[in-house]
Order: structure tokens, then sequence, then C-alpha cells
């Protein structure tokens, strides 16, 4: 970039991925490239055109409203940053309980931080949440600049978690196939199955399940409530994986009386097949002590090792509060990669920071 600098070239540009030209997607690209290279060059690249799919999937999710934006240095035509404002649709499960808050994202090549460039975006997101009339607003990072721009800003740390990795080479396989041994004996009357889609007849008890374990998640001091899954919900997500490309497993401990007790989701990419990533894994509060959770993070490792043999690394993500998961990836080996913050502020706190500018 030339040492001088007029801020005036950066251009906001809306990114529509269900209507951007092929000019636009090729700037976008060359942006995430630099993006991956910086940020995590030995994980694997997502290929140009799976990373479209998923951005055209994600702004016609019925769930979830997007608005994304580029930043365009026009004295180069270079794509240099992008914003994300997201909010619950008004159609969602979700939405009664979270219409006061907006999610928003940030990113800037590192060229072009601290020259007035990130004033303009809290401008615009601002206006976004205005317009939506969304009260409290939430971002999450991993990046050290990235905190320290949401410190600066006032947003408060309401929860801490991160990101965890594992060698499938490291893991302890005698004591993953003692937790296979054990489960059972430890809940006689509990059986596990495997599903790569929610039959029909246990969906509606599985979406209970799966929102009341998700949410049984600590969430810190985040102004967040109950996420709520439905069957619709349920079966879009599984629409959206395949049309991806993606398999979803997801093992159920089922209890003698046909009860759901406990679950846990993995999902693999064939545009990532070197790592998996562990979703969801909850016990209801009642079936707890049992050894559940072993058993089922257990049987999914064993899956993963036998079926997917190009798999690596496991990476997973958890609240620094959520002491019961943490301790058995401990366990199993488990190593930080990355620390995360999820930040929030208020919009008349966004307001009044930008008039002070």
């Amino acid at each position: 970039m030339k040492d001088s600098f007029d801020i005036e070239n950066i251009k906001f540009k809306p990114f529509n991925p269900l209507t951007c030209s092929r000019d636009e997607w090729t700037l976008f690209h060359e942006f995430r490239k630099i993006r991956h290279e910086r940020i995590n060059p030995d994980d694997p690249y997502t290929e140009d055109s799976m990373m479209e799919k998923s951005l055209m999937a994600q702004a016609q999710h019925p769930e979830f409203e997007l608005e994304l934006t580029s930043l365009i240095d026009r004295s180069t035509n270079k794509h240099v940053g992008q914003m994300m404002c997201g909010v619950f649709r008004e159609t969602s499960a979700s939405y009664e309980g979270n219409k006061h808050i907006m999610q928003f994202d940030t990113m800037l090549l590192s060229e072009y931080r601290r020259k007035g460039i990130g004033t303009n975006m809290l401008k615009r997101i601002l206006a976004f949440a205005q317009e939506k009339d969304k009260l409290v607003l939430i971002a999450n990072s991993e990046e050290e600049d990235g905190k320290a721009f949401l410190n600066a800003i006032g947003a408060q740390i309401a929860q801490t978690g991160a990101e965890n990795r594992l060698k499938l080479d490291d893991i302890d396989w005698e004591m993953v196939n003692e937790w296979m041994t054990q489960g059972p004996k430890r809940s006689p009357g509990s059986d596990m199955k495997l599903f790569f889609s929610i039959p029909d007849d246990i969906i509606d008890e599985y979406a209970k399940v799966f929102t009341e374990t998700l949410n049984q998640q600590p969430m810190g001091d985040l102004d967040i409530n109950d996420i709520i899954f439905t069957p619709e919900s349920i079966r879009e997500d599984e629409k959206q994986q395949s049309s991806l490309g993606r398999t979803k497993l997801t093992y159920l401990t089922i209890e003698s009386d046909g009860k759901i007790s406990g679950l846990t989701e993995m999902l693999y990419r064939t545009d990532r097949k070197t790592m998996v990533t562990q979703l969801l894994t909850g016990v209801k509060q009642e079936y707890r002590g049992r050894g559940l959770g072993k058993w089922l993070k257990a049987a999914m490792l064993l899956k993963t090792k036998d079926d997917y043999p190009e798999a690596k690394i496991i990476t997973t993500d958890n609240a620094s509060e959520n002491k019961p998961m943490i301790s058995i990836n401990d366990r199993l080996g488990f190593k930080l990669h990355k620390e995360s913050i999820s930040a929030q502020l208020k919009r008349e706190d966004l307001a009044k920071y930008l008039k002070n500018k």
C-alpha cells in the first residue's frame, strides 16, 4: 500500500452472494487467500467454488438474515476488508427471545488498520442495528488485533472460549475402547444408535433434546436467550450440509423407554479431508453421572478412525466455563489451538463512542 493513504479511496460495497459478479467473487477470493495465509496457513483452504456455495446457502438461510459488505480500495482495485451483520428472522423460533441482539464481524487487512476505516465500519454497523431495532451487539474474535479493537470501542468480554484440537495419532485408543466397554455396563438400560439423518419418528423429541442440551452450555454474561431448534430447522440444516457435500453424523443414546438421553455430532467436509469438526455433545441433566458423555465421544472417535482415514485432526470449540466437557477433552488429549472471546455492547454505547470520534 502507498505511504500516502486516502481514506476516500475505500469504497463500501454490498456483497450479495446470490447476485454478485464473477469479478466481485475474484476479488473476494484474493482477499480470502491473503487472510488464510496470514492467519491459518497450516489449515486446509476451502476451495473457491465451495465457499461460494456456502455463502449462497447462508444468504438464503430461513432462520438468520445476513448483510455482507465488501471494502474495496479504489486506488488498487483490491478487496481489503469485509463486514457482516446478522439477525434472527422473525420466522425463526429463536426470534422472540433474541429479537434484541445483532451479531457483527469485521475483517480488515493489517496494512489498512489504524487508519480510520474501522470507525467507518462501526458507523455502518450502528446504522444496520438502528434499522433493525437491535439493542445489543455481539462479536467474536480469535485474533489479538480483533480483541484489541473490541476493547477499544468499549465492548465488554462476556464469554471466553477456545478452539481445541486433537491429533488422532496422539489418542490413547486403549482408553477410548475402555470407555466404549464401560458405557453399556454403567448404563445398561441405554442403547446407542448412529444416524446420518434424524428419522421422522424421533425428530420432534430430538429437536427438544438438542435445544435443551445446547442451552445447558454456559453462555457467560452474553445477553442471549435460548436458541430453539425445530424439526424444520434440523431438516434445513441436513439439506444444506448435503448440498455442500458434507457428512454430518449423530450418535444418540436412547433409554429403554425410548427417550433420548444424550447426543454427539461430527461434521466431515470433503474440502477439509484432514480435519473433522466435533460439534455438540450433550447429555440431559437427569441422565448424567453414568458415563454417557464418554461413551458417545468414544463411539464418534472410533467411527472417525475407521471411516475417515484421511482425517488427522479433530477440532472443537468450548466455552471456558464448560468444565465437564473440557474435562473429557483434556483426558482425550485435546490441546489449545486458539483462544477466543465473545464481546457485547449496547447500541446506545456504540452511538456514544462514535459521537466522540
